[in-house]
């Protein structure tokens, strides 16, 4: 019987990055499984700004293939990132859906809400502002006014800003923040909770809300299979032929 749904979170691919390989053949293995959810975290690319000046060949062939799947029946979730910027029409376009949040239901333990992470520690004002004025309709117009060399080598000062962070993501836990963000899904009858942006494999419960956090899918092929009773599960895809 075929999963209710496949998940991962945070590859952070770069320009002419090798295990982009790997992700399009998790994709071929996804389709041929027949599952009918697609699940993505956020922050696939190290920093995706999805205007047309900016977007690179890389993130052109992501959705390319992630549309190929939507056309087909599939559905295609999005969960947008701290690295995602202006993606909103690329996507759209492809057939994809763009949410902060998503729920869905699942066998013996109810309504899954599925985040990237970012928003959870909403004590960290400094970030959220950020966030928000970030990917504002007025920011997105100034940077399109820049010649588009000029909007590459501002994307490209951005990825690289970003670049190496990955320590401090798994390090960091705003806990009394996610114990409040627990309480708030469990009075909105949300049993369980996936997690991206932290880049660790753990599995913890806070207000009574059971929190799968799923590692990055770029180190080992990591994904969270949710099957057909509701069970989540994470494996570990490759794309070397098994002997």
């Amino acid at each position: 019987m075929a999963d209710l749904a496949w998940c991962a979170a945070d590859p952070h691919f770069e320009r002419n990055d090798p295990a982009l390989t790997v992700f399009f053949s998790w994709l071929e293995a996804f389709r041929a499984s027949r599952t009918p959810r697609l699940i993505l975290l956020g922050d696939l690319f190290q920093v995706w700004v999805g205007l047309p000046a900016v977007q690179t060949q890389e993130q052109s062939g992501v959705i390319a293939a992630l549309g190929t799947l939507a056309a087909a029946g599939r559905t295609v979730v999005y969960l947008r990132g701290n690295r995602d910027y202006f993606i909103e029409e690329p996507l759209r376009e492809a057939g994809l859906l763009l949410r902060d949040e998503w729920d869905m239901e699942a066998p013996s333990v109810g309504r899954v809400r599925f985040e990237h992470g970012d928003l959870i520690n909403t004590s960290d004002q400094h970030y959220l502002r950020w966030r928000e004025i970030s990917r504002s309709g007025t920011v997105r117009a100034l940077f399109q006014l820049l010649p588009p060399e000029r909007q590459k080598a501002v994307a490209r000062r951005l990825e690289q800003s970003l670049s190496g962070t990955n320590a401090y993501y798994k390090s960091y836990r705003p806990r009394k923040e996610m114990e409040r963000w627990a309480r708030r899904l469990a009075a909105e009858g949300v049993g369980a909770a996936v997690l991206g942006h932290f880049h660790v494999d753990e599995v913890s419960r806070a207000a009574g809300v059971d929190i799968r956090f799923v590692p990055q899918f770029r180190e080992d092929g990591a994904f969270l299979r949710i099957s057909a009773n509701g069970t989540a599960k994470l494996d570990r895809f490759s794309a070397a032929p098994k002997l």
